[in-house]
């Protein structure tokens, strides 16, 4: 029982709990002492259908099985399967307990919510690559006739300043067709054998004028036992760089002294539903890019992954789009969300090399 992935209880015919798993003690927020003796109703109070689930069962000895949002104490809502099964006294033919297994939903869940953003990622990024495509030969005609004009009105700096604009524009604008071109086809990725920590070093030494211009401090914590990963290193440049631009925007026009800092961390993956990679054949390095700004509101972090959704301003909503999608042509993954520490995130996986 201590072993296993789902959380185990055990109750007796009065209705008490007389063992938790470890499982159990982790999904429930309360030690095995806190816990053990105490009345299933009460325990599970929240959550009635638990209790009634136990109690067919010791009436009746026979299994319940239903999916239900687990909430337990001081603790978020979690999708579950929980299952009761009867303990017999062979001898005596009697029910002597109840054996609840609850098992978390989550993983599968965000597993199917990814599905199906991707797929709708995938959709959109196919038409609007369509649409960038159509729209990048016009540009360029447009800033090559801004410049010509710019050319005969040599000595008319009143309207060259029009020109100006639409040159500026123009290239804003082409700026973002390659961005809607590189997430709708992106390069097909060349896999080979990295060194993860060579890439932050010179990624964090590209940013490193922008962190000193706003007195941001930077934390490297690395695994140097960590073997190579498989992945394409221009493309895993390119979403760290995006990343760690993210992460010092987060934290830029914070009062003097407030500490921020940029973290980053590497290790192996430690949680058991990411420990494989998509094959399921080979374990994972992972890549935390931690920063001490203000977080990311509930409404955000549903949104991130969306095109043409941004928090700045002047954002065009593609960068974590793209970056997503460039983890994934590496066989690994990337995911954002709240530090318990404060600020935010991001948590990217990639492959072992072979």
């Amino acid at each position: 029982m201590n072993c296993l992935a789902d959380a185990v209880v055990l109750i007796d015919t009065g209705g008490q709990l007389t063992l938790v798993n470890p499982a159990a003690e982790q999904l429930l927020g309360r030690a095995q002492a806190q816990l053990l003796g105490r009345p299933c109703a009460e325990v599970f109070r929240p959550t009635p259908a638990v209790a009634q689930m136990v109690e067919r069962t010791l009436a009746s000895g026979q299994t319940q099985a239903r999916s239900e949002d687990l909430r337990p104490e001081r603790a978020r809502n979690v999708p579950v399967r929980l299952h009761t099964s009867a303990i017999w006294d062979e001898h005596h033919g009697r029910i002597r307990g109840v054996v609840l297994t609850i098992h978390d939903l989550s993983y599968q869940r965000t597993l199917e919510e990814d599905a199906r953003r991707r797929e709708h990622v995938a959709q959109l990024s196919t038409l609007v690559a369509g649409v960038a495509h159509e729209v990048k030969n016009p540009l360029g005609g447009i800033k090559g006739a801004a410049q010509l004009l710019a050319q005969r009105l040599g000595d008319r700096p009143d309207l060259r300043e029009y020109t100006a604009v639409i040159e500026r524009e123009t290239n804003r604008l082409s700026q973002m067709v390659d961005e809607l071109l590189l997430l709708g086809a992106p390069r097909p990725s060349e896999l080979a054998p990295l060194n993860i920590h060579k890439v932050i070093q010179e990624v964090l030494a590209l940013l490193q004028p922008e962190l000193a211009a706003g007195g941001i401090n930077r934390r490297e914590e690395f695994d140097p036992s960590l073997p190579a990963a498989r992945g394409d290193a221009a493309q895993l440049t390119q979403v760290l760089l995006n990343l760690m631009k993210n992460a010092i925007e987060a934290m830029r026009g914070a009062p003097a002294g407030a500490g921020h800092c940029l973290t980053v961390v590497t290790r192996m993956e430690t949680d058991f539903h990411l420990m494989r990679d998509q094959d399921g054949s080979g374990q994972l390095l992972r890549i935390e890019i931690g920063d001490s700004g203000p977080g990311l509101t509930a409404a955000a972090r549903a949104r991130l992954f969306e095109p043409f959704y941004s928090t700045k301003p002047r954002g065009t909503g593609l960068g974590l789009a793209i970056c997503q999608r460039l983890m994934a042509a590496q066989g690994g993954s990337l995911r954002v969300d709240n530090a318990a520490r404060g600020g935010a995130v991001a948590t990217l996986n990639l492959p072992l090399a072979r």
